[in-house]
């Protein structure tokens, strides 16, 4: 079975490129012949020997963008023809999609987060992206809370909610990276994304800063891009430093995905990602979540996001209300402060992780494709 795959890249430089590269190798190894549309030439060297098409427009190039994509229609339909089905991984390549897939060919769409409810909110933009949503015949949503932001917008075809994914085997055996000498011997907060506002970083400054009174010694690392939003980083810095602990706050920039960031999520006591929605702007999962649990960490996240299937409140970790730095510290000290209650969290937050796997993810994804394509 030939499966065309539509994605704005086919390398893990962002959310929507990881999960094509991950649902087609996957696919691939249950019998699926992949076929890439993308806008990006380059290509994951795992898929180096797949047919290829860089044929679209890269998103976000200006007013343009829309127009210059359905100008690819014609292309698309002709590598369309020669598939038995169509993977749309980008939401906004939905409307090009909708309109170049041959008559009655199988179309699966993928949707994360923000570009699933953003093209819906406007009237205008709605009458093109809400038709063509609803031409899928199922849409795959990494979350239910996705799932239910899109529907009070439009009326949905076939949803199926499956989240993950993670490769667990990658983050539950120890690497050796050389940390700082506290870690292992002082308690250790981390939070892995982008530093930027809507990551709540700076609740996680406050709450750690609420907590130092019944977690002496407590440590609060950052690891990720810190160029995106360089006044934000510096107002942390700036925040650290009148709350008396900039010595116990730490940036460390992008590391490593499978070396020394795996070392900072096994070797660290509790995952904090305390995020905030803004507007149609807001978590859809939280790959990291699933990657500090397959390394038997605990997570605190935020209620009214997509990190509620991520964490299971209570078992796996603690979900708080937004932007809520109080509430916040009090999931550190009930964590932090209660070293079996941590530890069964830890055990059951990979057992989580190891059920959301991109193996078992790309699965059943396989399994829609067959029941739709008619195969066995």
């Amino acid at each position: 079975m030939r499966i065309c795959y539509v994605s704005s890249q086919a390398v893990s430089a962002d959310g929507w490129g990881r999960y094509t590269v991950e649902v087609a190798l996957g696919a691939r190894e249950r019998g699926i012949e992949p076929v890439l549309v993308t806008a990006r030439q380059d290509v994951d060297p795992a898929l180096a020997d797949v047919e290829h098409h860089p044929i679209l427009p890269p998103l976000f190039a200006g007013r343009w963008t829309t127009p210059r994509t359905l100008a690819r229609v014609p292309s698309l339909r002709r590598i369309l023809r020669r598939c038995d089905a169509v993977h749309c991984i980008v939401e906004l390549y939905a409307p090009l999609v909708a309109l170049s897939r041959p008559s009655g060919q199988p179309f699966i769409l993928s949707v994360f987060g923000t570009w699933a409810v953003r093209p819906l909110e406007a009237a205008g933009r709605r009458t093109i992206f809400g038709p063509a949503f609803r031409s899928a015949d199922v849409i795959l949503s990494i979350s239910g809370y996705t799932r239910d932001r899109m529907a009070g917008l439009i009326n949905l075809p076939r949803v199926e909610v499956l989240p993950g994914g993670v490769h667990p085997e990658r983050f539950e055996k120890p690497v050796a990276a050389e940390l700082p000498g506290w870690v292992g011997r002082e308690p250790v907060a981390l939070s892995v994304g982008a530093v930027k506002p809507r990551k709540g970083q700076h609740i996680a400054l406050e709450a750690v800063a609420l907590a130092q009174e019944r977690i002496p010694g407590l440590h609060y690392a950052m690891a990720g891009n810190l160029h995106g939003a360089p006044d934000y980083v510096e107002r942390l810095r700036e925040r650290a430093a009148e709350l008396g602990i900039a010595e116990r706050v730490h940036f460390l920039g992008q590391l490593p995905p499978y070396g020394a960031l795996t070392a900072w999520y096994q070797r660290s006591d509790v995952f904090i990602l305390p995020s905030i929605s803004q507007g149609s702007s807001f978590e859809g999962l939280g790959f990291v979540f699933l990657e500090a649990g397959a390394a038997g960490t605990p997570s605190i996240g935020t209620l009214d996001c997509g990190a509620m299937e991520a964490i299971v409140d209570g078992e796996t970790g603690l979900l708080v209300p937004q932007g809520d730095p109080e509430a916040t510290a009090e999931a550190l000290v009930t964590i932090l402060s209660d070293d079996a209650l941590r530890s069964r969290m830890g055990a059951a937050a990979r057992e989580h992780a190891r059920r959301l796997s991109w193996s078992n993810l790309a699965g059943r994804v396989v399994e829609i494709y067959q029941e739709l394509a008619g195969a066995p």
